[in-house]
């Protein structure tokens, strides 16, 4: 395609009105996955480790990444605009661009093991919470996680509440084995605090949830205090939430940046032919070089060079047209001097 002065800084500038936002989304990327990793991440990470830092961390590197290539970039497009003896981009544009399409790769790179670590944490959470579960009364990280979980999720227990009934949570001592749950055997009908209801006006119980209470008018069969819903969905749950979301964000970021290779790409083809702000011409510009672009290109270079050749010939004609005349004026002067001369001579005996 051929590019016009006016054609080539009217991309540059969309492109530069364009970086604040792909910047603004960003750095989205990198407060949220901080966010996430101080949230939900610890919470995983308690329970799985290290699995709740390893996603927002590789995301919030790459988003920086990305920061300072579109930095740079926008540098780059803001030199392009000016004369090119005082600021030659052409480097800088080739550069910009194998930065995006670093960046396009190690996004796609993060999306790909974002989708793999999804379901690979799916069968690591259900162990861990149980895992976390048994050691509730012995592991202290262990039952400040649980505790967490069950309180910021609304849950209790992995499925639901009544796994607590098979593990003796509120003993001091040993941890429990690990087949404990799988035994089935019955220790008793309580669960931890974490688990009371905040929906609930009544007073929590939490001890002897399946006896009726007359103290609290407390009836099991129409109402509980706790919750009834297991935090492994929940928790599974917000993890894929967290996960779309992310990679929602990075294709966007993604498809921006093949638009913004694409376009930069045209405008360093075009600069490196010779447009800039100095030389104001018709140029071409292309986005892979081909045969048909190198005809162009040798076309071109051949018209400059027999457009220079022709001027070079014209100015040298031009030359010895003027230089002739002034040859001739010189001798009819001379001549006509000399014929006077001759006359006066012929003239001169007669008037004697």
């Amino acid at each position: 395609m051929y590019l016009t002065w006016a054609s080539f800084n009217n991309l540059r500038m969309l492109l530069m009105a364009c970086m604040p936002i792909v910047i603004f989304y960003l750095i989205w990327l990198v407060n949220t996955s901080e966010g996430i990793r101080s949230e939900e991440g610890t919470l995983l990470d308690l329970i799985c480790w290290p699995d709740g830092n390893a996603i927002p961390v590789i995301i919030a590197c790459g988003s920086i990444v990305a920061v300072v290539i579109e930095l740079y970039g926008l540098y780059q497009l803001f030199k392009a605009g000016l004369p090119k003896r005082e600021h030659n981009v052409t480097n800088g544009l080739f550069y910009y661009i194998w930065g995006l399409i670093i960046m396009i790769i190690i996004f796609l790179a993060i999306m790909f093991y974002s989708g793999l670590q999804s379901t690979i944490i799916r069968a690591k959470i259900k162990g861990g919470i149980t895992k976390a579960m048994l050691r509730y009364a012995s592991h202290l990280p262990s039952k400040v996680a649980i505790d967490r979980l069950q309180t910021r999720f609304r849950c209790c227990g992995r499925v639901d509440y009544q796994e607590w009934f098979y593990i003796p949570w509120f003993n001091t001592g040993n941890s429990v084995a690990t087949d404990a749950v799988s035994n089935s055997k019955f220790v008793a009908d309580n669960v931890p605090y974490s688990c009371c209801s905040k929906d609930v006006l009544s007073p929590c119980i939490h001890h002897g949830i399946t006896q009726v209470g007359l103290i609290y008018k407390y009836d099991p069969t129409k109402q509980l205090t706790i919750w009834s819903e297991g935090c492994e969905e929940k928790l599974i749950n917000e993890m894929m939430s967290v996960s779309w979301r992310f990679n929602a964000v990075m294709s966007l970021m993604i498809l921006k940046m093949i638009l913004q290779m694409i376009a930069v790409r045209y405008l360093h083809t075009a600069y490196k032919n010779g447009l800039h702000c100095g030389n104001q011409i018709t140029c071409y510009a292309y986005l892979l070089r081909s045969a048909t672009d190198s005809k162009v290109q040798q076309t071109a270079t051949a018209k400059r060079k027999a457009l220079r050749k022709k001027q070079i010939k014209q100015s040298r004609t031009l030359q010895w047209v003027t230089g002739s005349s002034r040859t001739g004026l010189r001798r009819y002067s001379s001549s006509s001097a000399s014929d006077i001369n001759s006359s006066d001579e012929l003239l001169k005996p007669v008037f004697e």
